[in-house]
């Protein structure tokens, strides 16, 4: 890419509104910071020679970098104030997140589809505060690198070959066909076809689990009955355990606290008093359910079913016992 095509795609990258430090538009540019610091003062030099109302400005500090004050050069799209605060605030949001894999794409896709709006008449979210309270213990890149190869076997039908941490803390070896990628719970999944000793079947996996991978040049055909939600839907996963209906009293701060999320299917709220809220669930898997009911404390009264009940009292004898 020459230099001018540089230019013009450090100019749609900055037309996105926020502040990006040298080192961030050197990475998605594929450059080196120097010829960052040589792109702004060509552009700037361009801009004053040819009357363009815009400017890329140093802001100093520890979150500084580089803006675009002023009106861009390209034609506009008709937005509202609405519209582009919210674009703004997308690529605010987007660009912090570690699991957004087309970030870089995005910026610079964003930048062109808003390239002549006033920065003056954007909301700048220039310190955006996002908090992830259970981030993944895997680097970002790590992901990136098992999400891509997922995605080069997907598009090119090759077979993949990986190790995998197990819930049971056990690394067994998989040898399997990549049919789609999918979030679930704020994590990356892939969905496909498993052919291993222990099982033949449609099985995913959780990539921040995923410990070695490797593409194989051995291509595959997908199966031709393969539909995603036959096996995921708006719950999770259709087969992690039976459905049992489930009813408790949540008390306290927890009586409020649990109107605001669903947590199964058919769930009814119902407010008993200023301190207490009934909630009737049908909820999935027995460990899933146990640890959900547990994470309330005594704070809960269980009122069916009566296996989850007897395994509290169980529980609540173990722990006596131990501590």
């Amino acid at each position: 890419m020459g230099k001018a095509a540089m230019c013009i795609r450090m100019l749609q990258i900055l037309n996105t509104g926020r502040i990006y430090k040298i080192s961030e538009l050197a990475e998605l540019l594929q450059t080196s910071p120097r010829n960052v610091i040589e792109y702004k003062k060509e552009l700037n030099e361009v801009a004053t020679e040819s009357n363009y109302e815009f400017y890329i400005r140093n802001v100093p500090g520890r979150y500084g970098g580089y803006v675009l004050d002023g009106n861009a050069v390209l034609p506009s799209l008709n937005f509202n104030a609405a519209e582009k605060d919210s674009l703004i605030e997308a690529v605010n949001y987007l660009s912090s997140r570690n699991d957004f894999m087309k970030k870089d794409y995005f910026q610079v896709a964003i930048g062109k589809i808003i390239s002549s709006i006033s920065m003056n008449e954007i909301k700048k979210e220039e310190n955006m505060t996002i908090i992830n309270r259970f981030p993944l213990a895997m680097k970002q890149e790590d992901i990136q690198f098992r999400y891509d190869t997922l995605l080069s076997g997907i598009n090119n039908k090759k077979v993949v070959e990986f190790t995998y941490l197990n819930q049971k803390n056990e690394i067994k070896k998989r040898v399997f066909d990549p049919y789609e990628l999918f979030m679930y719970n704020n994590a990356w999944f892939v969905i496909g076809w498993q052919h291993n000793d222990e099982v033949n079947d449609v099985r995913w996996f959780k990539l921040n689990r995923i410990l070695e991978i490797k593409k194989t040049d051995k291509r595959f055909t997908p199966w031709s009955y393969f539909q995603r939600q036959d096996y995921i839907d708006e719950y999770g996963f259709k087969s992690n355990g039976e459905w049992y209906h489930v009813e408790f009293v949540a008390y306290g701060t927890y009586a409020s606290l649990v109107k605001e999320r669903i947590y199964g299917k058919n769930q009814v709220v119902e407010p008993l008093d200023d301190n207490s809220t009934k909630v009737s669930v049908d909820m999935q898997n027995k460990e899933n359910i146990r640890v959900f009911i547990l994470g309330f404390g005594n704070n809960v009264t269980v009122i069916e079913p009566q296996w989850l009940k007897d395994d509290l009292v169980d529980i609540g004898k173990k722990l006596i016992e131990k501590y």
